[in-house]
């Protein structure tokens, strides 16, 4: 349940004028353990508390105003945080900005996340969480700043389209990207894409060689200063009532080099028993490094949430992964499980 509360800003205190902010939510808390065993057969267990197993910790500030002849703006602050550690540094997020809309569609000004990152989500059953067991994130890119996004008017009945430049906030960042997002839904059938294409200036960049495992750091290797990198991201799925199915692909080709590349898959199912939602999904990956060295990963996650109201629930997960070297030989594995609570408001 959002609360509502009625603030002055002091714009508004010299105009009279009032502005209805709206406070929104959320808090994921789980005690986690995760086992590590390198190639080496050598095993770490460690232990927390904390979010990000469904997913982050987050408090959002809205409020929007009429303008007139059907357009409308709304400014948002979304912060993230942890909440379990007095040394979790609150972050703005993706939402931080400002949108205008209209019957022209609508123009968003400020931090998101890309269309790699959205349709990625999409194809995730068990919500897209950071904890062991999926590994369906290539290319998504994570959330941007500094960015502006327009959303096309529904000219069609159930296709949405939108189109976001980044022009890039540091130089020893990635520079320049643009992406595009299309979905469409009719009935029980969703289908998602997304295309991203963005310059690096190979500073503070770098493609993942291997990627990381439990507690387990990811190897990465320079990409060239300058280099395009594309990625594109395919989801469908189908909502029967009974179970929901999902299906994604996520491919990406970064560094300037035609071997510098890596694709993802993911496949699942939901289904609801009573106040009980059960959630699998198997996910693999595949990363080509410069030198056309393969490494390969797979996984599986398992989540299952008990409704304890419209917005609290208990939820347990499991979930696994597994390398394979480009040599043959395995490269290590993890495990991890956790048991949860999740509130928003």
């Amino acid at each position: 349940m959002k609360k509502t509360l009625v603030a002055v800003a002091a714009l508004a205190a010299a105009t009279g004028a009032m502005a209805e902010v709206t406070i929104s939510g959320f808090i994921d808390q789980a005690w986690n353990t995760t086992r590590t065993t390198t190639a080496a057969s050598q095993t770490t267990t460690i232990k927390s508390l904390g979010h990000n197993a469904i997913g982050q910790d987050a408090l959002r500030f809205s409020a929007s105003e009429d303008l007139g002849d059907g357009m409308k703006i709304t400014a948002g602050v979304n912060t993230i945080f942890n909440s379990t550690t007095a040394a979790g540094a609150v972050a703005l997020d993706a939402g931080s900005g400002l949108t205008l809309s209209s019957g022209f569609g609508s123009i968003y000004l400020g931090q998101g996340y890309g269309a790699i990152w959205n349709t990625g989500a999409t194809a995730d059953p068990t919500g897209y969480g950071a904890g062991v067991g999926m590994v369906h994130k290539v290319g998504d890119g994570g959330g941007y700043g500094n960015a502006a996004a327009y959303t096309f008017p529904q000219i069609i009945a159930g296709l949405s389209a939108t189109i976001g430049h980044s022009p890039g906030e540091v130089a020893t960042g990635y520079g320049d990207a643009t992406d595009l997002a299309l979905a469409y839904k009719s009935g029980g059938l969703t289908l998602a894409t997304g295309y991203a294409k963005g310059t690096s200036t190979g500073a503070a960049t770098g493609f993942t060689t291997i990627p990381g495992f439990g507690s387990t750091a990811a190897t990465t290797e320079a990409i060239t200063a300058g280099a395009r990198s594309t990625a594109q991201a395919f989801t469908v799925t189908y909502d029967f009532g009974m179970a929901k199915v999902y299906g994604g692909y996520n491919d990406l080709r970064t560094g300037g080099d035609i071997d510098q590349k890596a694709n993802s898959t993911i496949y699942g199912i939901s289904a609801p028993f009573g106040n009980i939602t059960v959630a699998l999904a198997f996910s693999d990956a595949k990363y080509t490094a410069a030198a056309a060295t393969t490494t390969s990963t797979s996984a599986m996650r398992l989540v299952a949430k008990y409704n304890l109201s419209k917005r609290t629930y208990a939820y347990i997960q499991y979930g696994t992964q597994s390398l394979k070297l480009s040599t043959g030989a395995t490269g290590g594995s993890a495990s991890g499980n956790g048991i949860g609570l999740t509130h928003s408001f």
